[in-house]
């Protein structure tokens, strides 16, 4: 996968999207990311905003170039299903208007390897999520 450092500027698919909108979680087996906990209830909220706003989907999959698996990644979701991941992105507006635009293989790297993205994508996140529910009626 296409590798680019955290809030450098979006360049994946350019022209996509009518926003500028800034990186996170493309990683590879050469990029430096930091690691460290994160809240689980940021981990919950992502997954939702994945499953419910898909950006950019490909046909193709991208397996995780973090551990040897070499299947696309499934992660059960809701009463019966699953979200698949490694063929979309996922694009989450912060409250100060900043959008970010992860794959969604992001969710993996933060479960299964430890990555913390940065704070500015963990507010958006939670700010997106909020936003959704309030949509939602919850």
């Amino acid at each position: 996968m296409t590798e680019y450092p955290d809030l450098s500027p979006y360049e994946y698919l350019p022209g996509e999207s009518p926003v500028a909108m800034v990186n996170v979680g493309w990683l590879g087996p050469r990029s430096p990311f930091e690691t460290g906990d994160v809240d689980p209830r940021f981990r919950h909220a992502l997954l939702e905003l994945i499953a419910d706003r898909p950006a950019h989907r490909t046909r193709g999959f991208h397996g995780c170039e973090l551990c040897p698996r070499t299947e696309p990644v499934r992660i059960p979701f809701g009463e019966t299903g699953s979200v698949l991941l490694g063929s979309a992105e996922v694009h989450v507006a912060g409250a100060d208007g900043v959008v970010h635009a992860a794959p969604n293989l992001v969710h993996h790297y933060v479960t299964e390897h430890g990555y913390r993205p940065p704070q500015q994508f963990v507010d958006a996140v939670f700010h997106a999520a909020a936003r959704l529910g309030e949509s939602r009626g919850k």
